[in-house]
């Protein structure tokens, strides 16, 4: 249903374009209906991820031997992609001009980006106000916090966790599923209403954008995921993407990192060889925590959202980027235009205007299906690699 929804996106979005370029005078009438959908896609994507982090973390898998290792390859590999992308998306949004698109300008005083302000929105206070303000920062540590909490519980009382967040889970992508049988209309009237104003012409010399993305994407997934997989399994890369590329294609083809997965669990143990344990601890946990290709593309679309805003961006602050990025890219919805809601967040959060989602609503799809790619090719290297310390950490104990 959801695939059979989001096809139509695409036609979607060229329809809000052309309305926007052919009757820029309609926008308002239509407006409401973008917000509305929007504003329901907040209200779900907040306790999804809460439900969904919890059940990944607090299920059956062994925890101590794979929980670890998983969790310390997914944070190198995520705050890799983060890196890399804040770094070129900072050194290439360097020529843009403050202004160009003609969207809303802040002062330095409206978009100051801190230490401070980063470290209080990671550290919650009141679960119900983190989910009322939207902030994804708190959700994802308060969903961790309890996932660990919870395996010191009975193994009734944590199954009873279990079953209650899996089931939540699924009540919760029903009803995503049925909202985003009205994604075409909300995201037309999104695109119509935001971009009625916006000077089109200055969009062509956005070319920096692409080639920083595209080139962040070619250092990652070409040069730092191979030597991670060699280095940590001793496989060969070429060899084992042979092995996996059905995977890659599928997320290519789908946009969808979690309808990849059981293509991904399939390949990686029927043709690489990965122990089952491993493949469903991993690639779960991959599908809600690990997203490379969105950390990457995110921290170069903010560092460009903030130079186009007029917010002066340092190196030393852009690094702080890194960590907002990991922690929103962790909990971005493993379905087509997924990071939506995420995006909408962290403009809130960074004090950067709401109307430069119109920025992220044209740029992602054509970014979408190739960045799903790297996350899943994040994921299938990260479990390659966990896959083989574990073996050789028991061959060792066997000895």
């Amino acid at each position: 249903m959801i695939g059979k929804a989001l096809y139509s996106t695409p036609t979607a979005l060229v329809l809000g374009v052309l309305a926007a370029l052919l009757l820029p005078a309609g926008a308002p009438y239509v407006a409401w209906l973008g917000k509305i959908f929007l504003s329901l896609l907040k209200v779900l994507i907040l306790p999804l991820i809460l439900v969904s982090i919890y059940a990944a973390l607090a299920g059956g898998a062994d925890l101590k031997r794979l929980g670890s290792r998983t969790l310390g390859f997914y944070l190198l590999t995520s705050a890799a992609a983060a890196g890399v992308g804040t770094l070129l998306g900072w050194a290439f949004s360097r020529g843009v001009a403050p202004g160009l698109l003609a969207l809303a300008q802040v002062s330095p005083q409206d978009a100051a980006f801190s230490s401070e302000a980063l470290v209080a929105n990671f550290v919650p206070e009141n679960l119900f106000a983190s989910l009322a303000d939207g902030n994804i920062l708190h959700i994802v540590v308060i969903a961790i916090f309890a996932a660990l909490a919870a395996r010191g519980l009975s193994a009734s009382q944590r199954g009873t966790l279990q079953d209650g967040a899996e089931a939540a889970n699924a009540l919760l992508m029903r009803m995503l599923s049925l909202l985003l049988l009205a994604a075409p209309v909300g995201i037309a009237a999104l695109v119509y209403a935001s971009l009625a104003d916006m000077e089109w012409r200055a969009v062509l010399e956005l070319r920096p954008f692409v080639w920083a993305v595209a080139l962040a994407a070619l250092v990652h997934a070409g040069l730092f995921l191979p030597t991670l997989l060699w280095l940590g399994s001793r496989r060969a890369p070429l060899a084992f993407l042979s092995q996996v590329r059905a995977a890659p294609a599928t997320a290519l083809a789908t946009a969808s990192s979690a309808a990849t997965y059981p293509v991904s669990k399939r390949v990686l143990e029927a043709n690489a060889g990965v122990s089952p344990d491993t493949t469903s601890f991993t690639l779960p946990l991959g599908a809600t925590l690990n997203m490379d290709g969105s950390a990457l593309y995110q921290s170069i679309l903010l560092i460009f959202i903030a130079q186009l805003a007029g917010a002066e961006v340092s190196l030393a602050q852009a690094l702080f980027i890194v960590l907002l990025t990991m922690a929103s890219s962790a909990g971005t919805a493993g379905i087509p235009g997924g990071g939506i809601a995420m995006m909408a967040f962290m403009l809130d959060l960074l004090g950067l205007p709401q109307t430069y989602l119109a920025l992220y609503l044209v740029v992602d799809r054509f970014f979408d299906y190739p960045i799903t790619a790297l996350n899943v090719w994040g994921d299938l290297i990260v479990a390659a690699v966990v896959d083989a310390r574990n073996e050789h950490s028991q061959g060792a104990r066997a000895q």
